[in-house]
C-alpha cells in the first residue's frame, strides 16, 4: 500500500515530463548506430510563425594512412522526418490519424524509459548527494506511469470507428506499442540488475554504500517490474501477437522483422519528400558556357595575334611554326576550359555549399505539401596535420584528413503541422566508416605479460582499438545549443562506442 501511495504522489511530475512541451528544444543524439555506421540525430523546433535557423556541423578527424579515396556522399545516408508529435487529440477515426496516435504514445514511453534512466544513473553517482530514496521512488513512479499511459491508450482505441480497415490498423497500433512496452520493461529490468551487482561488489566507496542502502527497494522495483511484463505477455497471448523465443531462431527472425515491418509502417506517416540536388549539377551549364566564353576569348585573341600581329610577321615563311603556334592556343583553350570546370566543383563549398535539399510536408499530414525545411549541405576532405599527441612540444606532427560536414537549413512555420501537433523535424544522419577497416591492425595483438609466480613473461591477447577525435556543434540562429566532442573507439571488426570527454 504504501508504495501504492508513493507512486501516486510522485505520479504527477512524471506525467508532466512524458507530456512536456519540447517546442522550443532541440534534442542532439551522437552515437554509433552499427559495426560499420556512425550515427548523429538532431531534432530541431518548428517555429511557431516566419522562419528560424539552425546549424548541424559534425568534423571527424582519421589518420590519414587509413582513408581510402571515396566520396563522402556516397557513405552518407539522410532522414528527415516530422518530430514531437502530441497525441493529446481525441481523434482517432481515420488510418492516418491512428498512425499519428501511435507515434505519439510512442514518444510518450520513450521519455518514461529516459526518466528511469536519468534516475537510475543518480542513484548510482558517486557525486551524488541527495537522498537515494527519492529516486527510488521515481523509479517506482516511472513503471507506473508507462503502465498508465499504454491503458489509457488502449482505451483510446477502442473508441475508434468498427469498420474493418480502420480496426486492422488499431490492431496493429496495439502490436507496436506492445512492443515498445516490452523494450521499456526489459531496458529498465536490465538496468536493475547492472545497479544490484555493482552494490554486491566488496568496496567501501560511497556510491556502493549507498546503493546497498536501496537494494531492498530495488528488488520490491523489479517485481513491480515482474508484475507488469506479466501482464503484458498475458495481453500479447490473447491477442496472439509474435513472440521471441530464445531456443527458436527462426522465431527470433520472425519476431525481428515484424518489429522492424511495424516500426516502419508507423513513423512513414512523418517522413518528409526530400528533394537534392548537387550544385555542380543545377549550374554545370552555366559554369561550362562561362568558362567556354573565356577560353574561347583566349584563342580568338591567339588567333588574331598569330594572322595579324608582328609575330605573325615574323614567321610568315614557316606553315609548321605557325601551325604549332595555333595548336598551342587551342590546347590552352581547352585546358582553361578543364581547369575552370574543375575549379568550381572544388570550391562552390566557399560560396554557396555543395548541394541543395528541400523537405516538404506529406501529402497526408498536409494536402499542400509545404516546404518545411530549406537547407544547404556539404561534405568536404581536408588534409592536414596535428602535433604528436605524445609531445605536443617536440615540433613533430602527424598526417590526418578531417570530414566535415555542414548543415545549414531554413525552417518554415506550418499552421497545418502546429494544429496536428507537430512541434519539431529530426534529421538522422548515418555514416558508413567500413573503407576505414580494411587499412586497420588485426583487433586483437600479443602483449607479453610478466606473470610473477611463474617469474615469466608469458603472451596474451589485447584489444587493438584505435580512437578518432569526433566534435559536433549544433545552433539555433546564432546560439550553439549543444557541443559535443569525444573520441570514436573502432578496431578492426567494427565501430566500438563513443567515449565523450
Amino acid at each position: 500500500m504504501a508504495a501504492a501511495q508513493v507512486v501516486t504522489q510522485a505520479a504527477p511530475a512524471i506525467e508532466s515530463y512524458a507530456t512536456r512541451d519540447v517546442a522550443d528544444k532541440a534534442d542532439v543524439r551522437l552515437a554509433v548506430h552499427d559495426t560499420s555506421r556512425l550515427e548523429w540525430a538532431v531534432s530541431v523546433p518548428l517555429p511557431r510563425e516566419g522562419e528560424a535557423e539552425y546549424g548541424i556541423e559534425l568534423d571527424l578527424e582519421v589518420p590519414a594512412h587509413v582513408l581510402t579515396a571515396h566520396s563522402p556522399w556516397d557513405q552518407l545516408q539522410e532522414f528527415t522526418r516530422l518530430d514531437g508529435p502530441d497525441d493529446a487529440s481525441p481523434s482517432v477515426q481515420s488510418i492516418d490519424a491512428l498512425r499519428r496516435f501511435a507515434v505519439g504514445i510512442a514518444a510518450k514511453l520513450a521519455r518514461t524509459h529516459e526518466g528511469f534512466g536519468r534516475h537510475t544513473r543518480l542513484i548510482a553517482s558517486p557525486f551524488a548527494t541527495d537522498d537515494a530514496a527519492h529516486h527510488v521512488t521515481a523509479l517506482e513512479a516511472w513503471v507506473a506511469a508507462a503502465e498508465q499511459v499504454l491503458v489509457d491508450a488502449r482505451r483510446r482505441l477502442q473508441d475508434a470507428p468498427k469498420k474493418l480497415e480502420i480496426e486492422r490498423e488499431a490492431h496493429l497500433v496495439d502490436e507496436y506499442l506492445s512492443l515498445r512496452m516490452l523494450e521499456l520493461l526489459g531496458g529498465a529490468e536490465r538496468t536493475l540488475h547492472s545497479l544490484q551487482a555493482r552494490a554486491e561488489q566488496t568496496t567501501d566507496d560511497a556510491s556502493s554504500k549507498r546503493l546497498k542502502g536501496v537494494l531492498p527497494a530495488l528488488a520490491n522495483i523489479e517485481e513491480q517490474i515482474a508484475d507488469a511484463l506479466a501482464r503484458e505477455m498475458e495481453h500479447r497471448e490473447d491477442a496472439r501477437y509474435i513472440e521471441a523465443t530464445a531456443d527458436s531462431p527462426t522465431g527470433l527472425e520472425r519476431y525481428l522483422d515484424r518489429a522492424s515491418q511495424l516500426k516502419k509502417h508507423f513513423q512513414e506517416v512523418l517522413f518528409l519528400e526530400s528533394e537534392r540536388f548537387a550544385v555542380t549539377d543545377r549550374f554545370h551549364h552555366v559554369v561550362a558556357g562561362a568558362v567556354a566564353v573565356v577560353a574561347s576569348t583566349w584563342a580568338f585573341v591567339g588567333q588574331l595575334y598569330l594572322t595579324k600581329g608582328s609575330l605573325s610577321a615574323s614567321v610568315s615563311g614557316s606553315l609548321i611554326m605557325l601551325c604549332i603556334l595555333a595548336g598551342i592556343v587551342y590546347a590552352v583553350k581547352d585546358r582553361i576550359k578543364e581547369i575552370g570546370r574543375q575549379w568550381f566543383a572544388s570550391n562552390v563549398h566557399r560560396f554557396y555549399a555543395q548541394r541543395i535539399a528541400r523537405y516538404r510536408a506529406p501529402a497526408k499530414t498536409c494536402p499542400s505539401r509545404d516546404v518545411i525545411v530549406r537547407a544547404k549541405e556539404s561534405f568536404l576532405r581536408e588534409n592536414g596535420r596535428r602535433a604528436d599527441p605524445l609531445n605536443p612540444t617536440s615540433g613533430a606532427t602527424v598526417p590526418v584528413t578531417t570530414l566535415r560536414y555542414r548543415h545549414q537549413g531554413n525552417l518554415e512555420s506550418s499552421p497545418t503541422l502546429t494544429r496536428a501537433g507537430i512541434s519539431r523535424v529530426k534529421h538522422v544522419f548515418r555514416y558508413d566508416l567500413s573503407p576505414l577497416f580494411a587499412r586497420l591492425d588485426d583487433a586483437t595483438k600479443s602483449v607479453p605479460v610478466f606473470d610473477s609466480k611463474m617469474r615469466r613473461v608469458r603472451f596474451t591477447q589485447a584489444p587493438r582499438c584505435y580512437r578518432v577525435p569526433i566534435r559536433i556543434v549544433v545552433k539555433l540562429g546564432r546560439d550553439v545549443v549543444s557541443d559535443q566532442q569525444g573520441s570514436l573507439v573502432l578496431h578492426k571488426r567494427g565501430l566500438e562506442r563513443i567515449d565523450f570527454e
